[in-house]
């Protein structure tokens, strides 16, 4: 099921944001923004349509379902077996935190106020529960677990961003693909 919310969803994703960010690069081209800026930001944009596509129209969208499906109970799934089966839980556990961790790792390189663990951190869960609200005014369920989940996935990317940073500040590339479009513009 995932592999094939994949198969569809990203090609959809891309081209979709293809059009949705076409006219910011055609703003970065004058002022000169670097491609691998450009990349960044198409990135960010094309995994956040694929986080919209999969968390909220696969599936189809119910605005008045007959009923709605909202757990507030943290961890519930470690002490209640669903009936989807304990394999079929723990893949969906890991989706949810995989999900996130490219936006933990893009966000902070498109926006620099992001670059720090804890704004990264509430940003993700905005995100999440933005999601997790929408769901379950869509005939979906909304659950404390995904939001949960997608933050730390978002932790864990913000992870791989730190590192990358570290590893990579030196790089003429790197450094072209984080500076911000306002000091690309006095430049």
């Amino acid at each position: 099921m995932i592999i094939g919310l994949l198969i569809i969803g990203l090609p959809l994703s891309a081209l979709a944001s293809a059009v949705l960010y076409l006219p910011f690069f055609l703003r970065g081209r004058k002022y000169k923004m670097p491609a691998v800026r450009h990349l960044a930001c198409y990135a960010l944009t094309v995994m956040l349509a694929l986080i919209i596509f999969v968390t909220l129209l696969a599936g189809g969208i119910t605005f008045f379902p007959d009923y709605r499906l909202l757990n507030l109970q943290p961890f519930v799934w470690v002490s209640q077996t669903y009936e989807m089966g304990f394999a079929r839980m723990i893949q969906q556990l890991v989706s949810n935190i995989l999900m996130f961790v490219p936006l933990g790792v893009l966000m902070p390189i498109v926006f620099p106020k992001l670059r720090s663990f804890w704004r990264l951190s509430l940003c993700a869960l905005g995100i999440t529960v933005l999601i997790e609200i929408t769901q379950y005014f869509t005939g979906r369920s909304a659950d404390i677990d995904d939001v949960i989940m997608n933050t730390v996935g978002g932790m864990l990317g913000f992870g791989i961003y730190a590192g990358f940073n570290r590893l990579l500040q030196g790089k003429s590339w790197w450094r072209k693909a984080t500076v911000s479009a306002a000091v690309t513009a006095r430049d």
